[in-house]
């Protein structure tokens, strides 16, 4: 019964309307130094940190490599997946929302966001609040948090770092090598 509850969840929401990002591009600057007698004032380099934002697939069907997503979800029906409202971090945009089903046997819920690295840092001091319990994920330099789900046999996972933060949420399907490639596809 409590896994038939944790289905509804997954598939009872009201859809949003979806809102395109436009990816960030950055044009190198150049300074140009000509001779005087009077030296120019020079500007200094800033620093700026490099976006992994940019590797999120643009589909659910490029999450992971073909065959751990086809281990995962393959046997799975596609699902509306716009609308769902899971922890994220604060001024975070759903960049890709994916919903996985099998009747009611089955289900695995996917969301990427977007914030900023302070915002992503903030929701992940947020969790622990929320009975998610942290650890560095060694395989991709990311923040790994998990909690049991609401069923039995269901769990909530989080991997972030820097400007992207994935939740993961699954009734009766093991997702775990498939995030792991997730991850390793979008950190690098």
């Amino acid at each position: 019964m409590a896994a038939l509850v944790a289905l509804a969840s997954l598939t009872g929401c009201v859809p949003e309307e979806a809102t395109p990002v436009a990816s960030e591009t950055s044009t190198p600057s150049v300074t140009v130094v000509t001779p005087s007698a009077t030296p120019a004032p020079t500007s200094s380099p800033s620093s700026t940190s490099t976006s992994v934002a940019a590797n999120v697939p643009a589909s659910c069907d490029d999450l992971g490599t073909a065959s751990s997503r086809a281990e995962t979800v393959g046997d799975l029906t596609a699902q509306h997946a716009d609308g769902f409202v899971r922890p994220a971090p604060p001024n975070a945009t759903t960049v890709l929302s994916c919903n996985w089903i099998q009747e009611e046997a089955a289900a695995v819920l996917l969301i990427v966001s977007t914030a900023s690295d302070a915002d992503v840092t903030d929701g992940l001091a947020q969790l622990t609040s929320e009975g998610y319990q942290c650890q560095p994920a060694q395989d991709f330099g990311a923040q790994y948090c998990s909690r049991p789900g609401d069923a039995a046999s269901s769990e909530d996972v989080i991997v972030a770092r820097d400007d992207v933060w994935i939740y993961l949420e699954t009734v009766n399907v093991n997702a775990r090598a498939w995030l792991s490639d997730i991850a390793a596809q979008i950190y690098g």
